[in-house]
C-alpha cells in the first residue's frame, strides 16, 4: 500500500522531463496578435534578473481601426474596390516599452505549463496617412479626400495607398500593457506561449480616423497572441550537466 501511493503520485505528474534544465534564461521572442483594432506584430527581449523575474524590452506595431468602421463597395463601380465610408485616415501605431515579467508557476514535467505575468510601459506613436478616394464628378473620376457632402454611391473606391503619403502625420503618446502568458514548449531551449492582455494608450489629442463618427484620444484594447522564440543565452542547472554554458 505504501509503495503504490508514491508510484501513483509520480505518474500523475505527467511525462518526466529528462532535458538539461536551463536556469539562466535570456529569451528573444516574436508574437502575432489579434486585437480589437486588427492585427499586430511584437518583438520582445527578456533578460533574466533572478530565478522568477526577467526585465523585458518590448516593441510592437499594430493596425488601428475605428470601432464603427465598416467596409463596403459601390455596386455601380467597375473596380468593386471596398472602402469604409467616412474614413479619412489610415492609422497604425509603433510602440516601445520596458517592464518586468514574473514567472508565478514553473514547468515541472514535459507536459506542464508555466504561467507568467508581465507589464510594460513606454512610448507610443500613431502614424496617420490621409485617404484619397476615386469620386465620380460628372463624366470624370477624380481623386479627392473624403467629403461629408459626397454620397457613398459617388465613391468608386480608394486611390492607391501611396496617394497622400507626403501628408502623413505623427502623433506621440504613451501606453501601458499588461497580461498573462502560458508557456507550453516541450523543448527547454524554445519558447511557445499563448498570451492575453490589455493595452491602454493615451494621446494628447484625438486620433482622427473617421469623419462620420466621434474620434477619441484614449484607446483601451484587449488582445490575444501567439508568442514564439528561443533561449539565446543560457546556463544549465549544476548537478545535471555540471553547469555547462552554451
Amino acid at each position: 500500500m505504501f509503495l503504490i501511493i508514491p508510484i501513483f503520485s509520480t505518474l500523475a505528474q505527467g511525462e518526466l522531463d529528462e532535458q538539461n534544465k536551463i536556469f539562466y534564461r535570456n529569451e528573444k521572442t516574436y508574437a502575432l496578435n489579434l486585437n480589437a483594432n486588427g492585427l499586430g506584430f511584437d518583438y520582445r527581449f527578456a533578460k533574466r534578473v533572478n530565478a522568477n523575474r526577467k526585465f523585458i524590452y518590448d516593441g510592437d506595431i499594430n493596425n488601428m481601426k475605428h470601432p464603427k468602421e465598416l467596409k463596403k463597395f459601390n455596386p455601380w463601380s467597375t473596380s468593386l474596390s471596398r472602402f469604409a465610408y467616412g474614413k479619412i485616415n489610415t492609422a497604425f501605431n509603433i510602440r516601445f516599452g520596458i517592464g518586468n515579467e514574473n514567472e508565478i508557476y514553473k514547468k515541472y514535467d514535459r507536459n506542464s505549463v508555466s504561467i507568467r505575468l508581465f507589464y510594460v510601459a513606454g512610448l507610443s506613436t500613431v502614424v496617420l496617412k490621409p485617404i484619397y478616394y476615386k469620386i465620380l464628378e460628372g463624366e470624370y473620376i477624380v481623386e479627392k479626400k473624403f467629403d461629408l457632402n459626397t454620397p457613398a454611391f459617388y465613391i468608386w473606391g480608394r486611390s492607391s495607398y501611396f496617394k497622400g503619403i507626403s501628408e502623413t502625420k505623427i502623433i506621440p503618446g504613451g501606453y501601458l500593457k499588461t497580461g498573462i502568458g502560458f508557456e507550453f514548449s516541450k523543448n527547454d531551449k524554445k519558447v511557445s506561449m499563448l498570451e492575453a492582455g490589455v493595452t491602454l494608450e493615451l494621446y494628447p489629442k484625438t486620433i482622427d480616423i473617421m469623419a462620420t463618427e466621434t474620434n477619441k484620444m484614449f484607446f483601451p484594447t484587449i488582445y490575444i497572441a501567439y508568442r514564439f522564440g528561443k533561449v539565446i543565452s543560457d546556463y544549465h542547472v549544476k548537478g545535471i550537466d555540471g553547469g555547462k554554458e552554451e
